[in-house]
């Protein structure tokens, strides 16, 4: 709440505090702490997921200290982050004494911000620039900046930025990173955090930040050794271990992966993601019970907002339907019924697992329902076609993909699906056709799906000629 990071609470100052805190806390001695001591100790333990033991915190603070800066500001940005209730926040704002604390126009900001109106904020926040010290001003614009990358006002907060000549400072090459991750310049802001690094080695936060920016540059195993550096500095680390697991499991070494989500789940248990992962595995892993097992766990957890909250629902539904329980899975896809999603797509996944579950005609149903409520779109057809296609049914398959095509000749998705029914049904001349048309249209479908037929180093361009010399040979 105070923007303090991890670093700083594995600092021995704020242990030595927390330390002091808890034990006059257990024993039931007196003790007063300053107002900023007091929002540290809230803010530590809001940031571990106890926000009713920080709430009681800062309201002593409060109370002990009224119209100080620090309880205040804390109960303000609680106000706005966790409540999202700007009125309460502007409230306790207005109890603040010092009105001319630069916290005091940094909360102000931060509520225009929270409100939407960021080009207020940024009008605001100029207007008291000049009554900052000069000295001062460097960090006024890098704290400003900061707050706008919090709310995701990234253009607001490179101006912001770009007004502060301290730029060999900590402060201002960690928002340089965000900005930079921000404008996908990857390389950039790895760069950033090596140097961050270099100052300081042990930072569990810059080799999270840095293990994110592999991530997100595709580096996956370079992402993975700098959870591991992480992970030895701190091995309880929960971001460190949820990354690396993460990284493990977009590698394809889901039984190390895991182990890694076991680790995190036993660290976050309030935290959904645990379970769900570990789910996810056991589907993959074809341990449909042990899946169903962990999904259930994650029912009571997941939030509505979660960005798995899909996949979690039709992962679970097909482990319920492979260990036998079909009329369970059908339960958990209602499940979506509220959420905003694409529900023609859920209607498919319906009848791809009761088409699994040898329930042909409600299968046959749920398709036709998707084609009839998403009036006949083309991505529909091409999921249901897809769906039949891996049911093994390729000679019915083969003909919606022809009808696909026929019927909408701006669509390019499918070729390489059509090409493999074509291959698997001794087709000749219509695999080279579409192969051909696969080639141009959808490579990395081509690749994914018919990669095993070509040599392995083999470019997905170079396949259709390698094929026709090929199938020469055949003849």
């Amino acid at each position: 709440m105070t923007n303090n990071s991890d670093d700083f609470f594995e600092t021995e100052g704020f242990k030595a505090i927390l330390d002091k805190f808890e034990t006059a806390e257990k024993t039931g001695q007196s003790i007063i702490l300053d107002p900023d001591e007091y929002a540290d100790i809230a803010e530590y333990y809001y940031n571990n997921g106890n926000v009713e033991y920080a709430t009681e915190v800062i309201d002593r603070a409060a109370e002990i200290y009224p119209g100080a800066s620090s309880p205040l500001l804390f109960k303000a940005r609680m106000a706005l982050m966790y409540y999202h209730d700007c009125k309460k926040a502007k409230t306790y704002a207005e109890l603040i004494e010092d009105k001319s604390d630069v916290e005091y126009y940094y909360i102000q900001a931060e509520i225009m911000i929270a409100e939407g109106n960021g080009q207020q904020a940024d009008v605001y926040l100029e207007e008291h620039i000049n009554l900052i010290d000069s000295d001062d001003r460097d960090f006024y614009s890098i704290d400003a900046a900061e707050m706008f990358a919090d709310y995701n006002f990234f253009y607001i907060a490179e101006k912001w930025l770009d007004k502060s000549e301290a730029q060999d400072s900590i402060e201002f090459k960690e928002q340089k990173a965000r900005i930079q991750a921000e404008k996908g310049n990857f390389d950039e802001c790895e760069k950033i955090y090596d140097e961050l690094l270099d100052s300081n080695p042990f930072s569990t936060k810059y080799w999270n930040a840095l293990a994110t920016t592999q991530y997100s540059n595709h580096k996956i195993e370079e992402a993975i050794k700098s959870c591991e550096f992480c992970i030895a500095i701190d091995p309880k680390n929960k971001t460190a271990i949820l990354n690396k697991a993460n990284g493990l499991y977009n590698l394809g070494n889901y039984k190390e992966a895991l182990s890694y989500y076991a680790k995190y789940n036993m660290l976050n248990p309030e935290d959904e993601d645990g379970n769900i992962f570990l789910g996810f595995c056991y589907v993959i892993l074809e341990d449909y019970k042990q899946a169903v097992v962990y999904f259930e766990k994650a029912k009571d957890k997941v939030k509505q907002n979660s960005p798995y909250i899909i996949d979690y629902y039709k992962e679970w539904a097909w482990a319920l339907a492979k260990s036998g329980n079909t009329p369970r899975s059908m339960d958990v896809l209602n499940l979506t019924d509220n959420i905003e999603c694409d529900h023609n797509e859920i209607m498919v996944y319906r009848g791809c697992i009761l088409l699994t579950s040898n329930k042909l005609a409600e299968a046959k149903n749920c398709f036709l329902q998707a084609i009839k409520d998403s009036s006949h779109s083309p991505r529909i057809l091409m999921q249901i076609a897809v769906v039949i296609y891996e049911s093994g049914n390729t000679q019915i398959a083969y003909k919606l993909f022809k009808l696909l095509f026929l019927r909408y000749t701006e669509w390019h998705e499918g070729y390489a699906y059509l090409a493999a029914c074509c291959y698997e049904l001794h087709l000749k001349t219509d695999f080279l056709k579409y192969l051909k048309c696969a080639v141009i249209y959808c490579p990395k479908e081509t690749e994914a799906l018919l990669g095993d037929m070509f040599p392995k180093e083999m470019k997905v361009e170079d396949y259709y000629t390698y094929m026709i010399e090929m199938l020469k040979d055949k003849d």
